[in-house]
Formats: structure tokens, C-alpha cells, sequence
């Protein structure tokens, strides 16, 4: 029972350092912060929205994966959670009035050990 509260704690945590560093990456690029580590109420099949950032008024969702590879990264967004973040995205657009003239995409950065982050645009279509 200890190794898997310590396991999950160290995934919670890796993946925070995960996020934050492809946070940092995005700004960088010029992306501007809007949230992180959005959901929706449980019960709707919708996920959490790691990072949704703003730029050139397009709203960008973002997927953060950290993984030993690229590939990795990528086979882990399954079409399932690629549903269930859209349905997260088309709630949070509904409870942000603000955002009703934006454009809207579906982004990805993979986390690798050793290497810059890799961001994929447009990695998804809703």
C-alpha cells in the first residue's frame, strides 16, 4: 500500500514538473497563459485540460505528455482522451463568454528526458 501512495505521489509530482516545464516552453514561443489543470465536474466524461493557453486569438488546448519517447508521448493520447478533452474544452468555452470569438486548437508537448520539448500543433481535430 506505502509503494503505491509513494508511486502515485511521484507521478503526481513528475507530471507537474512535466507541465511546468511545457508552460514555460509555450511562453517562450508567445503563447499566453488562460488556466491549467482544468475539469470539468466528474460524471460528464470529460478530462482535465492541462494547459489552455491563448495566442493570436486562438485558445490552445494543450496535452502534456512526459515520456521516454516522442512516439510514447503520442500513442498515450488515445482517441478516448482526445474525446474527453474536447467535451472538457467545449465546457470550459461555454463557462468563458470572453473567449466566444476565438479560434480553437488542440495541442500537444512531449516531455523526454535529456531533450527540448517537442510541440505538436494542431495534434487533434475535435
Amino acid at each position: 500500500m506505502k509503494n503505491k501512495i509513494l508511486q502515485g505521489l511521484n507521478a503526481y509530482i513528475s507530471g507537474r514538473s512535466a507541465e511546468q516545464k511545457a508552460c514555460s516552453f509555450l511562453q517562450k514561443k508567445g503563447y499566453k497563459l488562460i488556466a491549467r489543470n482544468t475539469r470539468a465536474r466528474r460524471g460528464i466524461g470529460a478530462n482535465e485540460i492541462d494547459l489552455i493557453m491563448e495566442k493570436d486569438k486562438t485558445l490552445v488546448f494543450v496535452e502534456v505528455k512526459k515520456r521516454a519517447s516522442v512516439s510514447d508521448g503520442a500513442y498515450a493520447i488515445t482517441p478516448t482522451a482526445q474525446k474527453r478533452i474536447y467535451r472538457a474544452a467545449e465546457i470550459f468555452w461555454a463557462q468563458h463568454p470572453e473567449f466566444a470569438d476565438y479560434f480553437c486548437r488542440f495541442d500537444a508537448v512531449f516531455i523526454c528526458e535529456h531533450k527540448d520539448p517537442v510541440h505538436l500543433v494542431d495534434a487533434w481535430r475535435g
